[in-house]
């Protein structure tokens, strides 16, 4: 029986650096090749085809990255089972939303991975997650996931949630789609292979800016907002979206603009709720998006997205509220 294909698309990260005898600091790999020898054992059970896609750490991910990723995966498609994209950790979260977004219907999986150190340094996290990775890219899955130890999460309903190797990321939200251990767990939840066609729609607004409340912040700040002209505003709220009294004016203002604000969460756990307190109800009167239980990451990503979807503030609205790649809970 053939192995299976398995495309392995490179962005960068710390799973891909190397050590320096000399400095002992951590710099980036020269060739793929380094990576491709540490992992003999996954090779048995997949042919894995390598493609570089860039050589960068996640702070420096951009959505320039995220069209390029997308499109290259879409050109794959249709010759490989599966996809595992290697990427640094601390962006991987906006990067796993932005391609559940821009890759809708797929077929097969899309797992991203990455390690807290070197895939050379010994007691690295690299080759048990790119193994996993590899397993997971073989599943019975379609649909964009991380996989970083044994658990395989849902790319919308993650978050980076430590700098720990066995405890890197969390999905607090939603259940793990499935998990490794002495045997393969599979959810029933999960989105499953079949034939589908996929729509590849990678085009982002990264014109977006967020803000996070805390008590005593002073009305200049969101004043200043408004000056570099956003196209939508990510508000992390109290609660379930409870925001100060004297903050209603400026929303009032911005929803004059057709600015869109979106509300989400500072709970870990939890759903914004628009409905439970009278004073609630003028926040939708005046157009405000609720992120229902959608993370911060997959909130600021969707509304990037969305914005190059429609410039009807209904149809936008109607779109952030909707669940379209199981990134929320509707009612």
């Amino acid at each position: 029986m053939p192995r299976p294909t398995i495309a392995v698309l490179y962005v960068g990260g710390s799973i891909g650096m190397i050590r320096s005898r000399k400095t002992g600091r951590i710099e980036p790999i020269e060739s793929l090749a380094e990576i491709h020898r540490f992992i003999p054992e996954a090779q048995s059970e997949a042919s894995l085809e390598f493609h570089s896609i860039a050589n960068v750490g996640s702070s420096d991910i951009t959505p320039d990255h995220w069209v390029e990723i997308a499109t290259k995966i879409s050109r794959l498609e249709k010759r490989v089972e599966g996809f595992v994209v290697i990427h640094g950790t601390n962006t991987m979260a906006y990067t796993a939303a932005a391609l559940s977004f821009a890759l809708q219907n797929l077929s097969k999986p899309v797992v991203l991975t990455g390690a807290l150190l070197p895939i050379g340094d010994a007691g690295s996290d690299a080759r048990m997650n790119l193994a996993f990775a590899i397993q997971a890219a073989q599943l019975d899955l379609a649909e964009v996931c991380v996989v970083l130890g044994p658990k395989v999460l849902r790319g919308t309903r993650c978050k980076k949630a430590d700098q720990s190797i066995l405890e890197t990321f969390d999905s607090p939200k939603f259940p793990p789609l499935a998990e490794f251990n002495l045997s393969t767990s599979l959810h029933p939840w999960r989105i499953v292979r079949r034939k589908r066609t996929l729509e590849c729609l990678p085009t982002f607004d990264p014109n977006v800016v967020s803000i996070t409340l805390h008590p005593g912040m002073p009305e200049a700040y969101f004043e200043a907002l408004l000056v570099a002209k956003p196209h939508g505003i990510v508000l992390r709220a109290y609660g379930l979206g409870m925001l100060p009294e004297h903050l209603y004016p400026w929303i009032r203002r911005v929803s004059k603009k057709e600015i869109p604000i979106v509300i989400t969460s500072q709970l870990l756990r939890g759903s914004i709720d628009l409905h439970l307190y009278m004073k609630q109800l003028a926040l939708e009167e005046l157009g405000v998006i609720s992120g229902k239980d959608m993370t911060y990451e997959c909130a600021v990503t969707k509304l990037m997205w969305a914005l190059t979807q429609t410039k009807n503030p209904r149809r936008l609205r109607e779109v952030m509220e909707k669940n379209l790649v199981g990134e929320l809970t509707e009612a």
